[in-house]
């Protein structure tokens, strides 16, 4: 079977220092049970835009593992396999200074696909919230901040009811 891995992450900065990373496995047309979710101490000062949106705090982080110590454990939980995020420009750039930072290789911008451009050649909003709305996903038990785990399986029930192009299967 098919096995994709949907990520989303809460950061710190904008497209810069992952606070929080979540990663849901899709196989075949399901979300499997099996998730991946870590916060992250950053090492920069939280933006003011940046908390409005999750409202998580650095003392929030004060006791969590910087994200080169989480590093390889999201690397065995995504291997080899296509990766979903719905802005994929925002996880794969915000990984990429991650992954950078701790020396190991980022992953190809061609392992990535992207539910908001899925969503948008579909006649949907380009905002994950409003496009799963629009497109018949519950949102109602959310909270108005974000979190990655919550995200990622809004963008995964996104990408399960839009489907990838032939092209990319």
């Amino acid at each position: 079977m098919t096995r994709h891995v949907v990520i989303d992450v809460e950061t710190a900065q904008s497209y810069d220092h992952v606070i929080e990373i979540a990663a849901v496995e899709v196989i075949g047309g399901a979300i499997s049970p099996r998730s991946f979710v870590r916060r992250v101490k950053p090492r920069s000062s939280m933006s003011p835009f940046c908390y409005a949106v999750h409202r998580i705090s650095l003392a929030d982080l004060e006791d969590e593992p910087y994200f080169e110590h989480v590093i390889h454990d999201l690397i065995d939980f995504v291997g080899a396999d296509t990766i979903i995020a719905h802005n994929y420009a925002y996880e794969y750039n915000t990984l990429k200074r991650e992954f950078e930072r701790t020396g190991q290789p980022i992953y190809p911008r061609e392992r990535f696909y992207c539910t908001m451009a899925l969503a948008k050649r579909s006649g949907l909003p380009g905002k994950l919230r409003q496009a799963c709305s629009q497109a018949g996903i519950s949102i109602a038990h959310l909270r108005a901040e974000h979190d990655a785990l919550n995200d990622a399986l809004l963008a995964a029930h996104l990408f399960l009811k839009l489907g990838l192009p032939e092209n990319k299967t």
